[in-house]
């Protein structure tokens, strides 16, 4: 389902579906978030009490302050204004947006479920298999493809050739 704001004031909703510029278009494509919010499922059973956000909006809120070296006061903030983040968390404009206590809570029944190590190992097991590694909000793909090395000094190669580089500083 796409996701909806208020009329763009400095961005337009081409940019907007299309991606540019959000830092957070490509994770949303990598993770498989089914395969995590059926980790998540144990969190919630009860019917009673005010509607909670999902499960999955809360668990990408905390993936966000992870990866932005936030806190949950700061997150919140950020949630609030950053359309980006919202977009993430599938908060739509005008909605209402976690508080730093809601984010707080939901953490602490992540831990108290002992999901949390499960939780981050499968996020990081799903972005190592794409060779994807997340960093203070940056994502850096690594390209492990192995190549030799030409050396900067003179020696015999395996099958006898000079290995030196000619174009090499010594």
């Amino acid at each position: 389902q796409p996701f909806k704001t208020q009329r763009p004031l400095f961005i337009t909703q081409v940019e907007l579906d299309d991606g540019i510029g959000n830092p957070y278009e490509h994770i949303e494509l990598l993770l498989d978030w089914q395969k995590i919010e059926t980790i998540l499922l144990p969190i919630y059973g009860s019917n009673t009490g005010r509607p909670s956000y999902p499960l999955l909006t809360l668990f990408r809120a905390i993936l966000l302050g992870i990866w932005n070296n936030m806190s949950d006061v700061q997150l919140s903030k950020s949630l609030h204004r950053d359309l980006y983040f919202r977009e993430f968390c599938r908060l739509e404009w005008g909605s209402s947006v976690p508080v730093d206590g809601t984010i707080r809570r939901f953490r602490q029944r992540i831990v108290e479920h002992d999901l949390w190590e499960v939780l981050f190992a499968e996020v990081n097991h799903q972005l190592e298999q794409k060779n994807i590694i997340m960093a203070e909000g940056r994502i850096n793909i690594v390209d492990a493809t192995p190549i030799e090395a030409v050396q900067s000094r003179s020696g015999k190669g395996k099958d006898g050739t000079n290995t030196e580089d000619a174009d090499a500083g010594g």
